[in-house]
């Protein structure tokens, strides 16, 4: 069978998922590093999972900075798992993680992920700057 230019066989894309198991969160997070965009909110998220000393702390600030935070949750599913020690790095982070259900799914149902329905989320956006002013 020939494949087209840009398109993987099956086998090949399993193949992909197979060698991403093995790879250490330290290895997905240089490649998410390298091939993604990135922001320090989100860059604080990767690098307190692997344990990075961190001299910044930044929040998402914005939809835009959430939804390269929610991207990095996406593409390594296993940040997830760290959201509690992302959690104690602030208040902010608290109010962040505490409510990450809730700010993806508003996030979400506004503008898709990756902007791909909208380019505005002022519901979102007012949703971020009230758990900000509250914690």
């Amino acid at each position: 069978m020939i494949v087209p230019p840009m398109q993987k066989s099956p086998s090949h894309v399993n193949q992909e998922k197979a060698l991403a198991k093995g790879r250490s969160l330290e290895r997905k997070v240089l490649d998410w590093m390298a091939n993604e965009n990135t922001g320090m909110s989100s860059k604080t998220m990767a690098y307190c999972a692997v344990d990075v000393e961190l001299k910044c702390k930044a929040t998402p600030s914005d939809p835009a900075d959430f939804n390269r935070c929610l991207n990095l949750v996406h593409i390594i599913p296993e940040i997830r798992e760290h959201f509690p020690k992302i959690a104690q790095l602030s208040p902010e982070w608290r109010a962040f993680i505490g409510n990450w259900d809730r700010i993806e799914k508003s996030f979400i149902n506004e503008v898709g992920l990756n902007w791909c329905n909208r380019s505005s989320a002022p519901i979102t956006y007012q949703l971020m700057k009230d758990l900000r002013a509250k914690r």
